[in-house]
């Protein structure tokens, strides 16, 4: 089965597009879920302007409620409108829930057939989101919120890298499985044709989602290589992703834990004794919020 890319022609943009389109991914129409997403991703959203938002989307409505009555948020009374339900969650946590609905409605549901378990994306996905977000609070707090929408959707360009180049993911799976333990973009640049970075930063744009999350999706390997002023964003979930990994939650082209980035550690001025109290938790957490943002 070929696996060089170099054999291949290279992948643009416009093939990205159309591979996210046959999935589903761009989500067509006003009311969807990715054009509510770039809405909400507005840091002047109003509570008004969300609930309306919300409102307009059955779907997420019902989700949103939901979530504000799991165990996880421990509300003693039901939380039967939206108003309320942003009353008592917030604007963030609501983005969240609505990264969360755009996360498991893209990913397919073809499970025994897909070369990449699915359920162990979203794991990382889950745990990386949460660990951001905890990291965010320690140093940039008003990046949390930020932080756990790209660490949620960080690696849903694997589902259309698959879509364009399956055997290329597959020869990156059987290496490995053969104990190769380099870097994913010097695994991609040996396998594939296209790498899964650049695929989420091609939809990211066509969301229209802010400048911050796409170059965190297009840089979060290799944080230091973002422009400046989001490199604080593509350092979290570079982070977050590494703890992720460490606490088990991994799949088969991440199947173990990495080195922390030391250069986007400086840069946050985070240390080692502040990222393992964040992993302590990470576990528990990452369950909890597995079995509130997810549908069952």
């Amino acid at each position: 089965m070929e696996s060089n890319p170099q054999t291949r022609p290279p992948i643009d943009r416009a093939q990205i597009l159309r591979a996210a389109a046959s999935l589903g991914v761009l989500g067509t129409g006003a009311n969807s879920a990715p054009r509510i997403m770039a809405a909400l991703c507005n840091p002047g959203i109003s509570p008004k302007e969300v609930a309306a938002l919300v409102g307009k989307e059955p779907a997420l409505y019902a989700r949103v409620l939901r979530v504000a009555n799991s165990p996880y948020y421990g509300q003693s009374r039901s939380i039967t409108t939206i108003d309320r339900a942003l009353v008592v969650l917030g604007v963030d946590a609501v983005r969240g829930i609505a990264a969360a609905a755009c996360l498991d409605r893209s990913l397919p549901r073809r499970g025994q057939d897909s070369v990449v378990d699915m359920k162990s994306v979203i794991q990382h996905s889950i745990a990386t989101a949460a660990s951001a977000e905890s990291l965010a609070r320690i140093r940039r707090p008003t990046l949390a919120a930020e932080a756990f929408i790209a660490g949620l959707l960080h690696n849903l360009g694997i589902v259309v890298q698959l879509q364009l180049d399956a055997p290329g993911i597959l020869a990156m799976i059987k290496l490995r499985e053969a104990g190769d333990a380099r870097d994913m973009r010097a695994l991609e640049s040996d396998c594939v044709a296209i790498g899964h970075e650049e695929c989420i930063g091609v939809i990211f744009e066509a969301w229209q989602l802010p400048e911050s999350l796409i170059a965190a999706a297009r840089d979060h390997h290799d944080p230091m290589a973002a422009a400046p002023p989001h490199r604080e964003l593509a350092a979290l979930i570079n982070l977050g992703a590494n703890l992720g990994l460490a606490g088990g939650s991994t799949f088969g082209l991440e199947p173990a834990q990495v080195a922390r980035n030391a250069p986007a550690m400086a840069w946050l001025e985070l240390d080692d004794k502040q990222l393992d109290g964040v992993a302590v938790d990470m576990p528990a957490r990452v369950a909890a919020l597995r079995s509130a943002l997810l549908e069952p």
